[in-house]
């Protein structure tokens, strides 16, 4: 019978490689409705860029002019298009 002495890694261990991390929840999804409501509102705000953050669960939305700080995030999609309306 063999024993590692305590502080023997595996063989092929590489020390600067982080470990891996275990999977974690998997990422979200918006209802189809809710993409669909973003769909109609971006068709009347072309100037509005939006994307779905799966990893956060929020849509994220800004003004496509470089020089605008417009910029929201909600899981709520109401509240975006909501927001897209206010700052037109």
């Amino acid at each position: 019978m063999t024993s590692a002495t305590p502080g023997t890694r595996p063989a092929g261990h590489d020390p600067h490689r982080p470990a891996r991390a275990r999977p974690g929840p998997a990422p979200s999804l918006p209802s189809p409705e809710a993409a669909a409501r973003i769909l109609r509102a971006l068709r009347e705000y072309p100037c509005w860029s939006v994307f779905w953050d799966k990893h956060l669960g929020v849509w994220r939305a800004a003004e496509d002019d470089p020089d605008s700080g417009l910029y929201t995030e909600c899981s709520d999609a109401d509240t975006v298009i909501g927001y897209i309306r206010a700052h037109a």
